[in-house]
């Protein structure tokens, strides 16, 4: 049996790295990624909490789960990869965010420290939430400009003792013979956009009004103006200043949880890995938050070291899915006869981390004029199509990262048609797109009635965190 961690965050874009943006400092995975394989076109499956990690943990596509929503919870009766790898004889453990909603708050891991952060229950989240002082409602999109700055937030209280349970466990953890499946949830770095004083004036030196101004500027697809929210270039600096401030905390949170991972007694070859749920689009196209199908929400690191893996930078297209199926693939590595085919990712190659890939999907449900469509997207790391509302585009993302030239697919003979068309094979149907659209309109008006019970009632809520007073005061912008 191997040793397994997997600390995962949330809305961390792919962009806020060191090796990406040198005015970032993530010193401890530059360093992680250095000794093991860092991946470069790594994708969520659905650019939305819920969505994402419920598709990763059952192995499935929010389309074979219908999850699209952050109200819909996770069947029970379904298994998850937390199910398999304990069924295997692992210690399963989860400390921190998942993201779970309902009365099921493990889906299969043997233990939950830490709990989260958000509501257990519907209607109990959002405004509601009191306990968050001047931060109520900032973990929503429509709200997260409200509180911007350097301070102390909920976010970073609850990282903090994340952090520190997770910390502790690895301090004392039995080893009783079981190989262990560690996963270490954190929120940042989710908004609110509030991190230390001294990051947050560090950050606003780095970042110019004018970059802002000019990204803040950029056109928007139909399907999302009515995401775009007003915000001026100062402000969107502000808002990067705080969400650099906070992926320099998380990273901080990585290495010393690295470090003492790999440090553990008892022989076993020991799997380190990094990624994050979705990314942010932290006002690009005055939009921010994630649910787009742009790269700043889709696009998340991934970095692994350990035991048999390669050092080498991949720019092979991998999604959560592939990184699911890499977890049971290698917990179940010694033993004979198992069968995942049922899953739906296709394990990473560690030896080899350039092996070429399929492409990868991205579902996400959108909304427009009160009206649901299924919005998706393929890709293979250069390529990407993207179907709204029955009409397909391309992007070069090679020659076009900012994605400000879509191209329709009546331009295929100027491109590589066979590869192109391969790429619109990924997408599902009209018909099946119908299905997923009439469903999702039924689980909306049964989450609506969830949430006028909450409001009602006000459930207790065991596994959600209450925020400590002095992380609930404003911060200073």
């Amino acid at each position: 049996m191997k040793d397994i961690l997997l600390v995962m965050s949330d809305q961390h874009s792919f962009r806020y790295t060191e090796w990406e943006d040198g005015r970032v400092r993530t010193p401890w995975l530059a360093q992680i990624a250095a000794q093991g394989t860092r991946f470069d076109r790594c994708y969520c499956n659905s650019p939305l909490c819920v969505p994402s990690r419920m598709s990763f943990l059952a192995g499935k596509m929010p389309s074979d789960l219908q999850i699209f929503g952050n109200d819909t919870t996770l069947p029970i009766d379904m298994p998850t990869i937390a199910h398999e790898i304990g069924r295997i004889g692992y210690k399963t453990v989860l400390i921190g965010r998942m993201h779970f909603k309902g009365a099921d708050q493990k889906h299969g891991f043997d233990m939950r420290l830490a709990g989260d952060i958000t509501s257990q229950y519907w209607g109990t989240g959002g405004k509601s939430r009191s306990d968050f002082g001047a931060y109520a409602g900032t973990t929503n999109r429509r709200h997260c400009l409200e509180a911007v700055g350097g301070g102390y937030s909920p976010v970073m209280a609850y990282d903090a003792h994340v952090f520190e349970t997770a910390m502790e466990y690895l301090k004392h953890c039995p080893r009783d013979g079981r190989g262990i499946f560690l996963v270490v949830g954190f929120y940042s770095p989710h908004f609110p956009f509030a991190c230390g004083e001294k990051e947050y004036r560090r950050y606003q030196k780095l970042f110019e009004t004018e970059e802002c101004g000019r990204e803040l500027s950029l056109k928007a697809a139909p399907v999302y103006r009515e995401y775009i929210q007003q915000c001026s270039p100062e402000h969107m600096r502000n808002c990067r200043a705080a969400y650099c401030g906070l992926v320099e905390r998380l990273d901080s949170y990585i290495g010393a949880l690295y470090q003492s991972f790999m440090k553990l007694e008892g022989g076993r070859e020991k799997i380190f890995f990094y990624t994050s749920d979705h990314g942010e689009q932290l006002g690009i196209r005055g939009i921010f938050g994630k649910q787009t199908l742009y790269e700043d929400s889709i696009h998340v690191p991934l970095v692994v070291a350990g035991d048999g893996v390669a050092q080498a930078v991949s720019r092979q297209p991998v999604g959560l899915l592939d990184l699911s199926r890499t977890l049971l693939e290698l917990a179940a590595s010694e033993r004979e006869g198992e069968d995942f085919s049922w899953h739906q990712g296709s394990a990473l190659n560690l030896e080899h981390p350039e092996e070429k890939r399929r492409p990868i999907r991205i579902q996400q449900m959108l909304e427009r004029e009160e009206k649901l469509f299924l919005a998706q997207a393929v890709t293979d790391g250069r390529w990407k199509a993207v179907r709204t509302l029955g009409k397909n585009v391309l992007y070069n993302l090679k020659e076009d990262p900012l994605e400000q030239s879509p191209i329709p697919f009546c331009q295929e003979a100027n491109t590589e048609e066979s590869s192109l068309e391969a790429l619109k094979g990924y997408f599902l149907d009209s018909a099946r797109e119908e299905t997923l659209v009439q469903r999702e309109y039924e689980l909306r008006r049964m989450h609506r009635r969830l949430t006028e019970w909450g409001l009602a009632k006000r459930p207790e809520e065991p596994e959600t965190m209450r925020i400590p007073q002095e992380a609930s005061r404003k911060p200073v912008e």
